[in-house]
């Protein structure tokens, strides 16, 4: 007897304790409610009810109470209950490695692993990104966490309410970026938050970017879809981003994101060593942010760069198809909307050279040239007196071998150059180099 007075005056303080926490003390979302209805079916009582939903069984007696239910075995099919909220029992969610690339360890901070496809990612893992490396994680409700390098994220909260079906996933940036898409979720109180020591994002559904340098102790978020709620914790200041919109943690209001930067032309075979990606400058733009993948999502991406001119240099690829996306960066360190462009890349490197000598009284030009990465091409060989190598004075096609030989040119100068013609996956590869020049003196 006195057992069950102890439980029923703890269970009453619980109640209490309910009602007057402050708005938001304990819940995920700031609006989230202190108590859920539940509408009871055949089978069911207050004991399998604790049993299944509930953290511990014995709080069955703060849900009779608060419903004035005489018999905790007997309920009415069709009655609503309310239950607080502090009361259900969670359970872990678990995101997943979709793709990383690169050198990435995940788990516990004293037992860090290298990542691998499709490795399990749990509440309180550290995330770590080195250089030229990145990570995609897919969540449960296919939500997408997106990391790219020189990142450091904490694993916060991943846990589901089993009765009333929410989900808290909140993820803590130490040092680095985000790049996030959040599924709309059903559930008024499913929460999705992603914070810095300075600064908390927090939203529903939509696609957003946030990025935190300690070194500067400065936070940014960037929203593209839906909205965002931005906390700066140390000022109590929140903003409200629609699309479009970014912050930073000492900026008073929103500020509208820069358009997304142009491309030069887009078209262009990437069949040089390195890639190079030409931009047209953006208005307000004091740098852009380049980044390559193998699919249009960015799930997988492959490598990035961040430049302060127009033009962008990466790193060699294998030949195949690619996305290349470009955001501009404004004077407040915000990313702006992206341009997302495919390209092809087929590397085909082509060298020239010339050598000149004498056989008996002729002087003979031996042209050269190189192409490994197409042994089985045919070659244009063109030689002209104009810049612009109009109106060719030697224009040989079908030409197999690596080099061409001209004897007894006149004096004057001349441009020449050597195109590569090759077939490969049912497409045609041309490639010319850029115009040499060839000064012949008079003779003495």
């Amino acid at each position: 007897m006195i057992e069950m007075l102890r439980m029923a005056l703890r269970g009453l303080l619980l109640v209490l304790a309910i009602f007057l926490l402050p708005a938001g003390g304990y819940a995920a979302s700031a609006e989230k409610a202190a108590s859920i209805s539940y509408r009871v079916v055949q089978g069911d009582n207050l004991y399998t009810l604790a049993e299944r939903y509930f953290s511990k069984t014995g709080d069955y007696i703060v849900v009779q109470r608060l419903n004035k239910v005489a018999d905790p075995r007997r309920l009415r099919i069709g009655s609503l209950l309310t239950i607080p909220r502090p009361l259900l029992r969670q359970v872990p969610v678990e995101a997943v490695v979709q793709s990383f690339r690169g050198t990435v360890f995940i788990g516990p901070a004293e037992n860090r692993q290298p990542a691998a496809i499709g490795m399990k990612v749990h509440e309180g893992d550290l995330i770590q990104t080195s250089q030229k490396s990145f990570i995609t994680l897919r969540l449960p409700d296919d939500s997408h966490v997106a990391l790219p390098s020189q990142t450091t994220l904490r694993v916060q909260r991943m846990r589901r309410t089993l009765l009333a079906g929410d989900v808290e996933r909140s993820f803590r940036i130490e040092r680095g970026r985000a790049n996030v898409t959040v599924t709309p979720q059903d559930n008024p109180y499913s929460d999705f938050r992603i914070s810095t020591p300075v600064a908390v994002s927090a939203v529903r559904g939509t696609r957003f970017r946030m990025r935190y340098d300690p070194d500067g102790d400065r936070a940014t978020s960037e929203v593209l879809e839906g909205q965002v709620m931005f906390s700066a914790e140390r000022s109590n200041q929140e903003q409200l981003l629609p699309a479009g919109f970014g912050t930073a943690n000492g900026l008073d209001n929103p500020i509208s994101l820069l358009p997304a930067p142009e491309l030069l032309a887009p078209g262009r075979i990437q069949d040089d060593e390195d890639l190079r990606f030409a931009l047209k400058p953006l208005s307000g733009a004091v740098g852009y942010n380049v980044q390559i993948a193998q699919d249009a999502g960015f799930l997988d991406v492959l490598d990035e760069t961040s430049i302060s001119s127009a033009e962008a240099v990466l790193r060699l690829l294998a030949d195949g198809n690619y996305f290349v996306r470009l955001t501009g960066i404004d004077t407040n360190g915000l990313e702006g909307f992206p341009a997302t462009y495919a390209f092809y890349r087929r590397l085909n490197r082509l060298t020239a050279s010339l050598e000149e000598k004498r056989v008996g009284r002729y002087h003979q030009y031996l042209f050269r040239w190189n192409a490994p990465d197409a042994p089985d091409a045919q070659f244009r060989f063109q030689l002209s007196a104009k810049p612009d190598g109009s109106a060719p004075l030697i224009d040989e096609i079908g030409l197999t071998g690596t080099s061409f030989v001209v004897t007894d040119l006149p004096a004057g100068m001349y441009y020449w150059r050597v195109k590569t013609v090759d077939m490969t996956g049912g497409r045609i590869h041309e490639k010319w180099t850029p115009f040499q020049e060839l000064r012949i003196g008079a003779a003495p």
